[in-house]
């Protein structure tokens, strides 16, 4: 076998071998490279939701721990600005006012109205006390968690009292005729969608 054959030989066994390669490339390597790519771009997409949703899970578990924090003082504010007129709980705090400064109610009215964006209980109340007792009793009302203002008070000496001249009394220890007003606020989800509508229109 003569040198040309041999070179023709090679060359032929080299592009045999190269057709073979490219054959495996493209038909076994290539594919296999182009699903590793994709696996490898799937695991990165799964990576960065797992990732999301561990995010979000930290962000709801700290929005939980905060509300378990704040749920007293969301409670209060509940109980300063309910969303119904509560008559009865407003009732039960003025009698259990009264009872402590040993006053006793003469009468009591209530009527529901609106001002601005909320709505109120309007109390209208009377008692026989003296000035000290009263002074007492406005200053537990104004303590009181629900939110609530003293609108009109009526103030006169009481028909029972001594004359001046036979009394020794202080002043303060008279007994007075109080007549008043008191509002107890509420927000209504009447009320509130009414303010979110006028703040959006703004």
């Amino acid at each position: 076998m003569n040198e040309t054959t041999k070179q023709n030989l090679a060359i032929l066994a080299i592009t045999l071998l190269l057709a073979g390669a490219i054959f495996i490339f493209f038909n076994y390597l290539s594919p296999a490279i182009q699903d590793s790519k994709q696996l490898k771009l799937s695991i990165k997409n799964t990576q960065d939701k797992i990732q999301l949703l561990q995010d979000y899970q930290s962000k709801a578990e700290a929005l939980a721990k905060n509300y378990a924090t704040q749920g007293d003082s969301i409670s209060k504010i509940n109980l300063a600005l309910p969303d119904q007129p509560n008559t009865a709980q407003v009732l039960a705090s003025l009698n259990a006012i009264a009872q402590t400064h040993k006053i006793t109610i003469g009468s009591l009215s209530f009527q529901e109205g609106k001002e601005k964006d909320l709505s109120y209980l309007e109390v209208k109340t009377s008692f026989t006390t003296t000035y000290d007792n009263f002074k007492a009793w406005l200053e537990d009302v104004e303590k009181e968690i629900r939110l609530t203002d003293v609108r009109k008070v009526n103030i006169k000496l009481s028909s029972n009292i001594l004359s001046s001249k036979k009394s020794h009394h202080r002043i303060t220890s008279f007994p007075l005729d109080i007549s008043l007003t008191l509002r107890s606020y509420y927000l209504s989800p009447l009320d509130l969608n009414k303010s979110k509508s006028s703040n959006n229109s703004k």
